[in-house]
């Protein structure tokens, strides 16, 4: 039996390149209310370059910074790190989702958990509002597929497949490979 209301918070988690992202627009386009989509990557787009992932980020160490890892299986493995300032802003961002949610915006969460702290300090932040989480799953190789289409980093997908899902509570799964983003959000919304 579905839902009878719709949560304040969908939290999509999952790895890069897993369609979340198109999921949470699929989401948006079938809901009458507006929910805002929000996540990782639109806290990374307010980080300062200095603190950024790029090379060029001389205090990315503090920040964010992708880091190169051991071959798996002949192929590239891209991790992504944060410092304490990088931490910060990750918690400062939570809180401010749930801002966003206390004046009454119903929001879409796109993410891809990069550790235990944020994945702590989330649900920590979200305890007391009506969330659904969905964890997003796809195909290693559809992964990569899509990682090169996207001119992501190589191997970030590779590094979050699993990673990504550690010590997640999910209340449903979805797999991206093949299904379309919008029979995903149909399986979303009809949920029990």
């Amino acid at each position: 039996m579905p839902r009878t209301s719709l949560p304040s918070v969908i939290f999509l988690n999952g790895p890069s390149s897993a369609g979340k992202t198109t999921l949470g627009r699929a989401l948006q386009d079938a809901l009458d209310v507006p929910y805002l989509l929000m996540g990782l990557d639109t806290c990374f787009a307010m980080v300062p370059s200095q603190w950024a992932g790029g090379p060029m980020g001389a205090h990315r160490a503090q920040g964010f910074q992708y880091v190169d890892l051991p071959p798996e299986d002949g192929n590239p493995v891209t991790g992504i790190s944060y410092g304490p300032i990088g931490l910060r802003m990750l918690q400062g961002f939570h809180r401010a989702v749930r801002e966003f949610v206390q004046a009454g915006n119903p929001v879409i969460i796109d993410e891809m958990m990069l550790g235990p702290e944020a994945r702590d300090h989330w649900f920590t932040t979200l305890a007391d509002l009506d969330t659904i989480t969905v964890g997003v799953r796809c195909d290693l190789k559809e992964l990569e597929r899509r990682e090169l289409a996207r001119k992501n980093p190589r191997g970030l997908s590779r590094w979050s497949e699993h990673r990504s899902h550690e010590g997640m509570p999910y209340d449903l799964w979805v797999d991206t490979t093949t299904q379309t983003p919008e029979a995903t959000a149909q399986q979303i919304l009809t949920a029990p």
